[in-house]
């Protein structure tokens, strides 16, 4: 007899497996039936289904592999052992000899095959993409475009799929559709009865190739995908994982693979990880906690999720202070400790033009890295390698390190930041992150392309309802909200423009500062009063801040210098505590929230050129109120975002509807709530020349309102019970300004009887405050 290797025999007994195995007094069923294992005795748990005629099987208990194996495990025996004894059953004769009932199987498992993939791509070629189907509502996925059933029903083990039911298309190694999965509203699933599973899966197309994850389920691939952007397949069962490894690592060669398999309380899926990371070179990528990587979004959110994930895919990172003694440090010049530790941070560390904290690339932005917490890592990692060190020496260290880093240079402005790249709002497109685009800010939203015919009606309805009774109804208003969204969103600080949110308790003001947040993203969110604005001191609180809210600000009074030179894109003054004061631009939108408007006295128009009053006038009733409005709201981001960068592709267009709601009707009624000087001015009407009241002064006596303008303004003050009223030559300067917020000129002469202007008192002043006589 020749004696055979064990590969040899291995391939010799292709087809013969189903009469090699009784053979060998190892009893296996043949119609791919779950019965008892020959290896554990597990009654139902195992099944052969003798793949390609390999004799391929698969147990819930001890494992999977080919004929060769299963020789192996239920006779105690060695590889080679094992080869021996099926070599001695060949014989001399390497032809394979299959019986005609065998034959029979394989031939109508390949007709079976044939008939599910014709019905799978009959399936797919009719499918329906849509959004909103209830097993990804569940999964967290509203908005998510989905295939969907389209047809009639259809009858799959036992379970009924109707039209509108998830229908996932399985490929296989060339990209053919073989198969399909179902999933029902209640989460059912179910493939075509004899459609090719083993080596077949959906995938989720990324960028590159570059880190490839394998996972079990359709929704939990489907997370993966969205936070990582990378690509994924999906193997729709724990069986399928090795399979696919190892046909995906034959594949692409040089791919980092992750095996995110469930984290089974029974060890199944962290066993079949094992399995296809020995077979493919991969690594497993398990949750930490037992469940799948979907149940960790449902539970943690996406930024901690997402975290999660990419802390398996990133290389392990290393720092020069792993391998440094203290000794070496203590040699060591402040320069080149300072190298180090630019060398730690992986060379992402810049200064900014103006302004003394570091800041450091993460996540897409430049974000400041406050010198306590720069100071507090450095003494960490001096304690790492038991070094001594004192405040002094680390904070020169750190001034050395500014001394060596890059400057930052100006972010490129046309790019709006998301966390999952970055929009060119002038080409249109749509790429990955880059130190070089020196963003400062980024959204907490993942940018992906509108969907067709999307709608804030239909699908962001929690929204629009929110919006649509916000407005009062009013398309215009709508408008002019989403043009303030967008402002934050494109964080358009150079628009030179403030936002005041104002109106009485439970109209929904909160939910404006809520959304805005959102698009902003919470770490580049600061919450604080109008004295950060105008103290230097307080200043430096907001310094690095994208968005900053002002709440509850009504009671303040004053000129607002801060906010209208931060508007403005001037240079403020900060002035830390303990530290040098310098000065720096802040590059931030500005929201102030309040019941009431906020008061200035500000008599140059520098206010009134930058501020944005939004009125929400309505009280929505606390029975109407919604507590989980904003958790729908939050789900709908995606669908804002891209509504709004649609909505004004132009971003000019935006800015257009809020210098217009500057000029409304809507906004001067609140500016004259809190601006004596504004309420009087809009009992004035203009006449086409200088022929009308004359501006007087306050030693003319008796006074005269129906003649004198400034009488008029002083009975006006008296009969609103105003107690400091300006003197004629503030008055005289503040009035021009004034006027222009009604748009108009106001135009004088000189005469004999002193300075004539082209104002007149409209009727209204009889009726409102107007002596009703007068002492001539």
């Amino acid at each position: 007899m020749t004696q055979l290797t064990v590969s040899h025999t291995a391939r010799v007994a292709v087809g013969q497996w189903p009469t090699l195995l009784p053979a060998l007094g190892i009893t296996v069923g043949l119609n791919g039936q779950h019965t008892a294992c020959p290896v554990c005795g597990g009654k139902d748990r195992f099944r052969f289904d003798n793949q390609a005629g390999r004799g391929t099987w698969l147990c819930n208990q001890c494992g999977a592999g080919d004929g060769l194996a299963l020789v192996e495990k239920a006779l105690s025996l060695s590889t080679k052992e094992a080869a021996a004894q099926v070599a001695a059953l060949l014989g001399d004769n390497p032809a394979p000899v299959v019986s005609a009932s065998v034959l029979q199987i394989d031939q109508d498992k390949v007709a079976a095959r044939l008939k599910a993939a014709t019905q799978a791509q009959t399936l797919v070629s009719k499918a329906i993409t849509q959004t909103g189907h209830a097993y990804l509502v569940n999964k967290g996925w509203p908005d998510e475009p989905a295939l969907t059933l389209n047809g009639p029903p259809l009858r799959i083990g036992g379970e009924t799929f109707k039209q509108g039911d998830l229908l996932v298309p399985l490929f296989d190694d060339q990209g053919a559709v073989v198969n399909v999965q179902l999933i029902n509203a209640s989460g059912t699933k179910r493939m075509l009865a004899g459609g090719q599973v083993k080596e077949a899966a959906h995938f989720f197309a990324g960028e590159s190739h570059a880190v490839i994850w394998l996972v079990e389920g359709y929704a939990t691939g489907l997370t993966v995908h969205n936070l990582t952007g990378d690509t994924v397949y999906v193997a729709l069962s724990a069986n399928n994982l090795p399979a696919l490894a190892a046909q995906l690592r034959e594949r692409f060669h040089e791919a980092q693979l992750l095996i995110a398999a469930d984290n089974d309380e029974n060890g199944k899926g962290q066993a079949k990880a094992d399995e296809a990371a020995l077979l493919s070179g991969g690594k497993a990528a398990l949750p930490a906690e037992v469940g799948d990587w979907n149940d960790v979004y449902l539970l943690a959110g996406d930024t901690a999720t997402r975290k999660q994930l990419l802390a398996h895919s990133q290389p392990k990172v290393t720092s020069p202070f792993d391998t440094l003694s203290a000794a070496d440090l203590k040699d060591m010049s402040a320069s080149e400790k300072a190298s180090l530790l630019e060398q730690h941070y992986q060379y992402r560390l810049a200064m900014p033009p103006i302004g003394g904290e570091l800041c450091r690339y993460e996540n897409g932005a430049w974000q400041t890295l406050p010198d306590g917490v720069a100071s507090r890592e450095t003494a960490a990692l001096f304690q790492k390698i038991r070094a001594p060190f004192s405040a002094a020496g680390i904070g020169g260290i750190l001034d050395t390190l500014k001394l060596m880093v890059q400057q930052m240079g100006t972010p490129v402005r046309q790019l709006i930041g998301f966390k999952n790249g970055v929009f060119d709002t002038v080409t249109g497109e749509f790429r990955r992150h880059d130190k070089a685009h020196w963003l400062r800010t980024v959204n907490s939203v993942n940018y992906t392309s509108p969907k067709a015919g999307e709608n804030l009606a239909e699908h962001a309805p929690n929204f629009y309802q929110w919006l649509t009774r916000a407005a009062g109804n009013k398309e215009e208003k709508q408008a002019r909200i989403q043009a303030a969204l967008f402002m934050v969103l494109a964080n358009r600080y150079d628009w030179q423009l403030f936002l005041e949110i104002t109106g009485p308790g439970g109209s929904g003001k909160s939910i404006m500062s809520a959304i805005a947040e959102l698009l902003a993203g919470a770490d580049n969110t600061v919450s604080a009063d109008i004295e950060a604005l105008e103290s230097a001191r307080h200043r430096a609180s907001i310094v690095g801040y994208s968005f900053i809210q002002l709440p509850d600000q009504e009671k303040w009074s004053g000129d607002g210098a801060g906010i209208k030179a931060i508007t403005g894109g001037d240079a403020v003054t900060i002035d830390p505590k303990y530290r040098n004061a310098y000065s720096t631009h802040i590059p931030a939108v500005i929201m102030a929230v309040n019941n009431n408007p906020m008061q200035f006295s500000d008599r140059s128009g520098g206010i009134a050129r930058r501020r944005v009053i939004i009125t929400f006038p309505e009280v929505v009733e606390a029975h109407e109120r919604d507590p989980r409005l904003l958790d729908k709201i939050t789900a709908e981001l995606s669908v804002i975002v891209r509504h709004l960068m649609q909505r004004f592709a132009n971003q000019n267009d935006a800015r257009q509807l809020l210098q217009a709601q500057q000029n409304s009707d809507e906004a001067r009624e609140v500016k004259r709530e809190t601006d004596p000087l504004m309420d009087f001015c809009g009992y004035l009407s203009e006449v086409s020349t200088p022929n009308g009241l004359y501006m007087g002064n306050a030693n003319i006596i008796p006074a005269n309102p129906r003649k004198y303008l400034y009488h008029a303004y002083l009975s006006f003050m008296e009969a609103r019970g105003h107690k400091y009223p300006m003197n004629l030559t503030a008055f005289g300067r503040a009035v021009p300004q004034t006027l222009k917020e009604y748009e108009i000129m106001l135009l004088k002469r000189k005469t004999n009887q002193g300075i004539q202007t082209n104002l007149i008192l409209n009727e209204d002043c009889e009726a409102d405050w107007l002596p009703k006589w007068e002492t001539v």
